[in-house]
């Protein structure tokens, strides 16, 4: 009698990978059909094109019975937090680099000086709408009743920002007294970068896991979808215009290459927060008009 092997069992490497392509949700429900469909009907070029494009369309509207509206309003409502984060920092480094740095382009006669400032007050709104979206969630956590099972981890997570940008702060003045306020050079400039990107992380990593412990309403909830949106939107804004005023600024100078990194990571960071969003918009949509209805 021959015993089974489990790695003659498993999917050839290619099925993994395409059924790879699916969200977990999808998995978890149609892996095991959908692998075994894809071992009779081989594995082609063909083949591989046709499930990369579904996987896409299954990613951006995936189906409802599949998905809790609540739970895919907080996914993006933490998504587009820390992809505003990082798009935060972006920002940060690139005013730093522009505007007091080596590449600053001084003068009134700065032809960049429209998209700067076209950057520099989405960035500020954009802040703004993220601040205004989070209120609901905060308030949720704050109130949340005593016996609540995640009311005390909530609100030890929602305590990562302040203590995110105070531990970066107290990390600048340190350098700044080491450096005796003459400057950190680039070394300390990297250092600095670096720590500022594990701030903005906890930053944002411990009000998004918050939500797993405490979900605000339904109202708050949709709020802070569609602020999260917003937000976006207006930080897709500042990224076009900084590469605008990059592009006018390094047209005939060094740098183009650091924009052109800068610009790549800014899109990627961008198109997730805006399928995120495109989701979570849809889900509070759905979620409104079957309220109605109910009414």
């Amino acid at each position: 009698m021959k015993i089974p092997n489990a790695a003659e069992d498993r999917p050839d490497w290619r099925v993994r990978v395409l059924v790879g392509l699916y969200p977990p949700v999808w998995r978890h429900r149609y892996a095991t059909e959908f692998a075994a469909l894809l071992e009779d009907s081989g594995v082609g070029v063909r083949q591989v094109v046709d499930v990369a494009a579904a996987a896409v369309r299954v990613w951006a509207r995936p189906s409802t019975h599949l998905h809790d509206r609540t739970g895919r309003m907080c996914t993006t409502v933490a998504v587009t937090l820390c992809a505003w984060t990082a798009l935060a920092a972006g920002a940060v480094v690139f005013a730093k680099t522009t505007r007091d740095g080596a590449w600053y382009v001084t003068g009134h006669t700065d032809p960049a000086a429209g998209w700067y400032n076209v950057y520099a007050l989405a960035s500020a709104t954009s802040a703004l709408a993220i601040a205004v979206g989070w209120l609901p969630p905060v308030a949720a956590v704050l109130r949340a009743p005593q016996g609540h099972p995640g009311r005390r981890r909530a609100r030890l997570l929602l305590l990562a920002p302040p203590v995110a940008v105070s531990a970066f702060l107290g990390a600048a003045a340190v350098l700044r007294l080491i450096t005796h306020g003459v400057g950190v050079g680039p070394t300390g400039f990297l250092v600095l970068v670096g720590l500022g990107l594990f701030a903005g992380a906890a930053f944002a990593a411990g009000p998004a896991a918050a939500l797993r412990h405490v979900t605000p309403s339904g109202a708050g909830l949709r709020v802070a979808t569609v602020a999260g949106a917003v937000a976006t939107t207006l930080m897709a804004v500042a990224v076009a215009a900084s590469v605008g005023w990059g592009l006018v600024t390094f047209a005939d100078r060094p740098g183009f290459t650091a924009l052109t990194g800068y610009g790549t990571v800014m899109a990627v960071t961008l198109v997730v927060a805006a399928t995120s969003s495109a989701r979570g918009l849809r889900a509070a949509i759905a979620r409104t008009r079957g309220s109605v209805d109910a009414h």
